[in-house]
C-alpha cells in the first residue's frame, strides 16, 4: 500500500468543499433526507391500496389532509432538490475537475444525470404525464428516484474525501424514524368524507325532510298492500320525480353545477343574444382543466341543452306548470308534507320531468316556485355532475330513479379555487398525482352499463302525474335489453356476434386532439351522445353537430329497400327488384312493396319522443323528365307532412280524444298508432297506383327515402308561439332540418297492355338471401304468413347451409297453427345446426301449443343455457309449468321475469292464477292488485274510434296492413306514346 492510500485509511481527510457548498449540501442531504421519508410513506400507501391494507390506505372517497400535503410537498421539494443539485454540481465540479479521480468524476456525473432524468420525469407527470397513456412516466420517476440514491452513495463511497460508514447508518435511522412518524400520523387522521355544510347541518338538526337513498321504499309483495317498483313517497321532496338525494332534503346547487364561476352578467348577456346560454359551460369550468376534449364534446350535446336552455323543453314545462291543475290524492298528500306548495300543483307535477331534465333547480328544491329562466341552474342543463355525482339507482324502472352523493365536498385541497390561479394548480397537482379517489368518485361501475342510461330513458307515468294510471312512456331500455343486440332475446331474427350496450354505439371511442388527461391510447368515450336530435343544433347554428348526427344516423342503421311488386294478373309477388328497367301493362293495378330494415339502431327506430318526433318514407314516381307523378310523404308549404304519409312515430290522444301535440304528458291517455321498427327486424309499406294507357312505353322512376325531422311541425309551432322568449333569433317559426337516413330507387317500364310481358319481365340477377329475408320478416310481423313463408323459402334455397330459412319458416308455420309443418322445419334446422338455441325456442313454442309439456319445458331450460335473461323463454316456461300443474317452479320463473323486468304484467297475471291455484289468497291478492296496476286499459281505445273516422291517414297508420293509395297525374304537355322507346 502506498504512503498516500495508508495516510487516507488512516484518518479522514479534509473536505474539499468551501463554506458556502457545505451549507449547500447539508440543505440538501435534509431535503432528501425528508425526500425520501416522503417517497416511502407514498409508495407504502400506493401498496396497501393495491393489497387493500384498509389501515393505511386512502379512503374509496376521500383523501387525508396529511397525505395531499405530502403528495404537494413532493412535487415542490423534488423542484427544490433539482435547482440545489444542479447548482451545487456546477459549483463543485469545477473545484474538483483538477483532481481527475476517475471514480469521483464518472459517479458525480451519473449521479448528476440520474437526478436531472428525475427531474424531468417529475415535470413531465405534472403537466402531460398525469394521463393513462403516459403511465410509464411514473414507473420511470420511481426507478430513477433508486439510482438517483443509489448512485449518491456510490460517488461518495468512491469519492477522493469519503465519510465515515456510520455517518450513513445515521442518516438511514433519522430517515426510517421520519417515516415511522408518518405512519403514525397517518393512521390519525380522519378518512370519511368530507361534509358539506348542508349536510352537516340537515344531520345535526335532523331537518332532512324525505326519504334519501339509505332508507328508500323499495318494490315488494307484502301482507297488507302492493308497493310497486319506483314507488315514490308522497314525503319525498321531489315528488313525483324517483330522484333522492343522500341527505334525503334539498342540495345546494353548487353540487351539481359545480360552483361555476361565470357572472350573472355573462349569463344574462347569452340569454338577450341568443335566447338562452350556448357557450358558457355551466358547471363544467373547473372539470376543462383536465378534460377539455370530454368537456368540448358534452358542450354540443344534447344533455348540456336538457332544461331552460332548451327552448322546445321550456315550452312544455311551462306549459304543465300553468296548465295542469287538476288535484288528486297523491299530490294533496304531498302538500300535507309541504304546506308551502299548497295551489302550486302544476309546479309539483313539473318535477316528474326536472328529474330528468333540471337537476339543478329541482334538487336545489327551486321547481316549488316561479322559475326565472336567467338563473344559473335554469341554464345549466345537465352538468357534468348532474350525472357523475349519482351514487346508486335506486331499481329498473327509470323516471329519475337514482341517488345523488349530496353530503360530500370535493376531497381534494383547493377544491373551491378559482380558474389561474395557485390554489387550482396545487388542487391539480393532488389529484393528478393521486387521481384514485377522483376516479372512483367521478366513475362508478355502473356507468358503463345500460342500467345507467335507463334511470331517464325509460319513463312510466302514473296517477300522482295523469290523474289516472300507470302507463308506459318512452324505453329504450326494455326495448334494448329483450333484443338480440344485448343477446338476451332467442327469439330475434338476426343474432349479433357480439353483446353491445348503450355506450358502445352513444359513446364510442373519439380521438382526443386536446389533450384530454382521461385519453387512453389517445382516445376518450366520446360525451357527445350522438343520436337523433338535430333540432337543438340548428337553433345554435351548429352545423358541425348537425352533420355528425346526420352522418351517424346513415352509418348502417338503416336500409330501404323498394323490394316486390305485386298486380292483379300476378299468382304471386315478383321479389327482389333492382335497379333496371322492369315490365309493366298500363291498366293494371299495381302494388309496391318498401322494406324498411332496422340495421344498427340498439332499440326501436325511432325512440324516445315519439309523440313529437317524426320519420316518414317519401314515395315518388317520377317520369323520364323528373317530373313528380305521384308521391306520398310530401311536406306542404306550411312545413307540414303529408296525412297519408307512412310515419314512424306515435299519435297519442288526451282522454277527451284531441291529439297530444305539446309533449302535455299529464294530459296522456290511449295510443292511436305506434309504428317502431324493433332491432333486427322490418317494416313494410305497400304502395298503390295504377298505370294508365298515356305512361305506355315510358320508363317511371320509384324512389323510396328514409327521412327524419326530430319535431313535427304542431310541435315546433307550439313551441315557438308558446316561447319567444327562447327563439330571439328566429323571426318565423323556423323549419327544422330534414334529414334523409336511407333510400332506394328502381326503374318500371311500362308497355300498353295487349303487349306481352312475359319474355323478360324482370332483372334475372341473383339477390341476397338477407333482403329475402328483410322482406320475409316484415310480412310476418304484419301476418301476412304467406307471403312471409314464399319469402323464407327463397331464404332456404339461398342459404341451404345455413338455419334462418327453416328457422323462419318454422316461426311462420308455427304462427299458423301447422304444428306439422313446424316440426320438418325444425328437424331441417337440427340437420344443419343441432342443439341452437334459438331453434329449441321454437322447438318450447310448438311443444307447448301442442301440450307436450314436458318437452317444451327442455327446450326452454336448453334456451336459457345461452340466454340467462331472456324474458320472453322464462315467461312461457311459467306459462308451460302452470298448465303442466307445476306450480311452484312456474312461480320461480315468473319471479326470474319479474327480477328482469319487475312491471311486466303477464306475470304478475300468472302469478295471481298459480296463488291462487295454491290456496295462497292473500298472496294471490297482491298479485292481483300487481296485475290490475300495471295491465292496459282496453277500454280507452274507445277514445280513438272518433278521431280514427275524422283522420283517414293515422287511421291507416293503425292497421296491420298499410297500403297507400297514389294517384299518377299526367304531366303537361301529356306523354306520347312510342313504341321504339328504350
Amino acid at each position: 500500500m502506498s504512503n498516500r492510500r495508508r495516510l487516507r485509511a488512516d484518518r479522514i481527510l479534509p473536505s474539499r468543499l468551501s463554506p458556502a457548498l457545505k451549507i449547500m449540501l447539508i440543505i440538501f442531504l435534509v431535503l432528501a433526507g425528508f425526500m425520501i421519508a416522503n417517497t416511502l410513506y407514498l409508495l407504502l400507501n400506493r401498496l396497501a391500496d393495491t393489497l387493500n391494507w384498509r389501515l393505511f390506505a386512502t379512503s374509496a372517497i376521500s383523501l387525508p389532509k396529511l397525505f395531499q400535503l405530502m403528495l404537494l410537498s413532493h412535487t415542490a421539494i423534488g423542484l427544490l432538490l433539482a435547482v440545489i443539485m444542479v447548482g451545487f454540481a456546477v459549483a463543485h465540479l469545477s473545484r474538483v475537475w483538477r483532481r481527475r479521480h476517475r471514480g469521483s468524476l464518472i459517479s458525480g456525473i451519473l449521479f448528476v444525470c440520474c437526478g436531472l432524468a428525475l427531474s424531468l420525469s417529475g415535470f413531465f407527470i405534472l403537466t402531460a404525464a398525469a394521463s393513462r397513456d403516459n403511465n410509464f412516466a411514473w414507473w420511470i420517476h420511481v426507478i430513477c428516484a433508486l439510482l438517483v440514491v443509489s448512485g449518491y452513495i456510490l460517488h461518495r463511497l468512491v469519492s477522493y474525501v469519503r465519510p465515515p460508514v456510520k455517518s450513513f447508518a445515521r442518516y438511514g435511522v433519522v430517515t426510517a424514524g421520519l417515516v415511522i412518524i408518518l405512519i403514525i400520523a397517518h393512521s390519525f387522521t380522519h378518512l370519511d368524507v368530507v361534509r358539506t355544510a348542508e349536510a352537516k347541518a340537515a344531520y345535526e338538526k335532523g331537518s332532512n325532510k324525505g326519504p334519501g337513498a339509505k332508507n328508500r321504499t323499495v318494490s315488494k309483495f307484502t301482507d297488507r298492500n302492493f308497493i310497486p317498483e319506483g314507488f315514490v313517497p308522497p314525503a319525498s321532496p321531489f315528488f313525483p320525480s324517483a330522484a333522492t338525494t343522500t341527505t334525503g332534503g334539498y342540495l345546494p346547487s353548487r353540487i351539481i353545477t359545480h360552483d361555476s364561476l361565470l357572472s350573472q352578467q355573462i349569463i344574462d348577456k347569452e340569454i338577450s343574444e341568443n335566447g338562452f346560454v350556448q357557450e358558457a359551460l355551466i358547471g363544467a369550468e373547473t372539470c376543462n382543466r383536465c378534460h377539455q376534449d370530454i368537456v368540448a364534446q358534452w358542450a354540443a350535446s344534447a344533455h348540456r341543452f336538457a332544461s331552460f336552455n332548451n327552448p322546445f323543453y321550456e315550452a312544455t314545462v311551462q306549459d304543465m306548470r300553468s296548465n295542469a291543475v287538476e288535484p288528486n290524492a297523491w299530490v294533496e298528500a304531498h302538500i300535507r308534507h309541504y304546506p308551502e306548495t299548497k295551489n302550486q300543483i302544476g309546479k309539483i307535477k313539473s318535477k316528474w320531468c326536472s328529474g330528468c331534465h333540471d337537476p339543478a333547480l329541482m334538487l336545489a328544491g327551486k321547481m316549488d316556485r316561479e322559475i326565472d329562466r336567467s338563473w344559473l341552474e335554469s341554464q345549466a342543463g345537465l352538468t357534468c355532475l348532474a350525472c357523475h355525482a349519482i351514487d346508486q339507482i335506486h331499481d329498473q324502472t327509470g323516471n329519475a330513479n337514482y341517488n345523488i352523493a349530496d353530503e360530500q365536498e370535493d376531497p381534494y385541497l383547493y377544491a373551491n379555487a378559482e380558474n389561474n390561479t395557485l390554489g387550482a394548480f396545487l388542487h391539480d397537482a393532488a389529484l393528478k398525482a393521486r387521481p384514485a379517489v377522483h376516479k372512483r368518485q367521478m366513475l362508478k361501475p355502473f356507468f358503463r352499463t345500460s342500467e345507467f342510461c335507463a334511470t331517464c330513458h325509460k319513463v312510466s307515468l302514473r296517477e300522482p302525474v295523469n290523474n289516472y294510471r300507470w302507463l308506459r312512456g318512452q324505453d329504450e331500455y326494455d326495448n334494448w335489453h329483450d333484443s338480440g343486440v344485448s343477446l338476451n332475446a332467442s327469439r330475434t331474427f338476426y343474432l349479433p356476434p357480439q353483446k353491445r350496450v348503450c355506450q358502445d354505439c352513444h359513446m364510442p371511442l373519439e380521438e382526443a386532439v386536446r389533450g384530454d388527461v382521461a385519453a387512453k391510447n389517445g382516445f376518450v368515450r366520446s360525451h357527445r351522445f350522438l343520436a337523433v336530435n338535430t333540432a337543438l343544433p340548428f337553433l345554435r347554428g351548429d352545423q358541425e353537430t348537425i352533420k355528425r348526427i346526420e352522418d351517424f344516423l346513415r352509418e348502417e342503421k338503416l336500409r330501404v329497400d323498394i323490394f316486390a311488386l305485386k298486380s292483379e294478373t300476378m299468382s304471386q309477388p315478383v321479389m327482389d327488384l333492382d335497379h333496371n328497367a322492369t315490365l309493366l301493362r298500363t291498366g293494371e293495378r299495381i302494388v309496391v312493396d318498401v322494406v324498411v330494415r332496422n340495421r344498427g339502431v340498439g332499440h326501436t327506430f325511432p325512440g324516445g319522443t315519439n309523440d313529437s318526433n317524426e320519420g316518414w318514407l317519401e314515395f315518388s314516381i317520377r317520369d323520364e323528365a323528373g317530373n313528380i307523378l305521384a308521391m306520398s310523404g310530401n311536406i306542404d308549404e306550411n312545413g307540414h307532412l303529408d296525412p297519408m304519409a307512412h310515419t314512424f312515430k306515435a299519435l297519442i290522444l288526451d282522454k277527451n280524444g284531441n291529439p297530444i301535440h305539446k309533449r302535455n304528458a299529464q294530459d296522456i291517455h290511449v295510443t292511436v298508432f305506434a309504428n317502431v321498427i324493433g332491432p333486427g327486424t322490418a317494416d313494410i309499406a305497400h304502395y298503390e297506383f295504377t298505370v294508365p294507357s298515356e305512361f305506355a312505353g315510358k320508363i317511371l322512376s320509384v324512389r323510396a327515402r328514409l327521412l327524419w325531422r326530430k319535431f313535427d311541425r304542431n310541435y315546433t309551432e307550439f313551441a315557438f308561439n308558446a316561447n319567444p322568449d327562447g327563439f330571439k333569433k328566429f323571426p318565423h317559426i323556423p323549419d327544422l332540418p330534414i334529414t334523409e337516413i336511407a333510400s332506394d330507387q328502381v326503374q318500371l317500364r311500362i308497355v300498353p297492355a295487349e303487349e306481352e310481358t312475359s319474355a323478360k319481365p324482370f332483372s334475372t340477377k341473383i339477390p341476397e338471401w338477407i333482403r329475402y329475408n328483410d322482406y320475409g320478416i316484415g310480412l310476418l310481423l304484419e301476418g301476412d304468413t304467406r307471403g312471409a313463408a314464399l319469402a323464407f323459402g327463397k331464404v332456404s334455397q339461398l342459404q341451404p347451409t345455413s338455419i334462418e330459412g327453416p328457422l323462419n319458416l318454422a316461426k311462420t308455420s308455427v304462427r299458423d297453427g301447422n304444428i306439422t309443418k313446424t316440426y320438418q322445419y325444425l328437424k331441417q334446422c337440427e340437420q344443419i345446426k343441432p342443439g341452437d338455441p334459438r331453434v329449441a325456442w321454437v322447438w318450447g313454442v310448438t311443444y307447448q301449443e301442442a301440450g307436450s309439456y314436458e318437452k317444451a319445458i327442455q327446450a326452454y331450460q336448453r334456451v336459457l343455457e345461452d340466454f340467462p335473461d331472456d324474458r320472453a323463454t322464462w315467461r312461457n316456461m311459467g306459462r308451460t309449468y302452470y298448465l303442466n300443474q307445476q306450480y311452484e317452479e312456474a312461480l320461480e320463473a315468473f319471479s326470474e321475469v319479474l327480477r328482469i323486468d319487475p312491471e311486466d304484467r303477464i306475470a304478475h297475471y300468472h302469478r295471481m292464477l298459480c296463488l291462487r291455484a295454491l290456496d295462497r289468497y292473500q298472496e294471490a291478492e297482491e298479485a292481483s292488485r300487481a296485475y290490475e296496476f300495471f295491465k292496459i286499459d282496453e277500454s280507452a281505445q274507445q277514445i280513438t274510434q272518433h278521431y280514427r273516422l275524422s283522420n283517414p291517414g293515422d287511421n291507416l297508420m293503425s292497421q296491420s296492413i298499410r297500403i297507400h293509395k297514389l294517384t299518377l297525374k299526367l304531366p303537361n304537355p301529356p306523354l306520347a306514346y312510342n313504341s321504339e322507346s328504350p
